[in-house]
């Protein structure tokens, strides 16, 4: 799950608290891994640590990691991993110097085998509900190694099944569900998984 944190989040007090209620909410559905979105204002770090120290269990990423900026502010965070939503060689190799994982998200082949090039394992497909299916089955031909598939950009929960079905192993989901709590669809999923 991807949490965006609202337009002038920083300014409005109730927002944090209900944030962490959301959050609350979501972990006691079942979901375990949620990123938050990166944002430049300098109390996101402390937000990040709120929430890190408060759900020990939930396994908290950070979204959207597009520039050194947004890099240099996760270094200090030691969390198990970021997300960019496109490919920059020159922010992932940044990355890699340091050890932080910031998963790379590719839209097309030549992105792809780059990132492999880099040593990535773990790959997300970004926005996957308009590269279909076949993009997936694309790269799956060419891998020449395992790679860890996660699907982004425009998910919604009816096509879970199908789309983890299709290749993916691990799928996100974000403003596709109104207020970011599960709908019945996903309610059913996390059930039954």
């Amino acid at each position: 799950m991807v949490i965006r944190l609202e337009y002038k989040f920083f300014n409005v007090s109730n927002k944090r608290e209900n944030l962490l209620l959301r959050i609350e909410k979501l972990y006691n559905y079942g979901i375990k891994n949620i990123e938050i979105g990166w944002d430049s204002n300098p109390e996101w770090i402390n937000l990040i640590l709120e929430i890190k120290k408060k759900f020990k269990s939930i396994n908290l990423g950070v979204a959207s990691i597009t520039s050194k900026q947004s890099l240099e502010s996760v270094l200090s965070l030691d969390l198990n991993y970021s997300m960019s939503p496109f490919f920059n060689k020159e922010i992932h190799i940044e990355a890699i110097k340091y050890n932080q994982l910031v998963i790379p998200g590719i839209s097309n082949i030549e992105n792809f085998k780059e990132a492999i090039n880099l040593g990535y394992k773990i790959i997300k497909i970004f926005p996957a509900s308009k590269l279909g299916i076949n993009f997936i089955n694309e790269l799956k031909n060419l891998k020449k190694k395992d790679v860890f598939f996660i699907g982004a950009g425009g998910i919604k929960s009816k096509n879970l099944k199908k789309l983890l079905e299709s290749g993916y192993n691990a799928l996100v989901i974000g403003r596709e569900l109104r207020n970011q709590i599960p709908d019945k669809d996903l309610e059913i999923w996390l059930k039954n998984n």
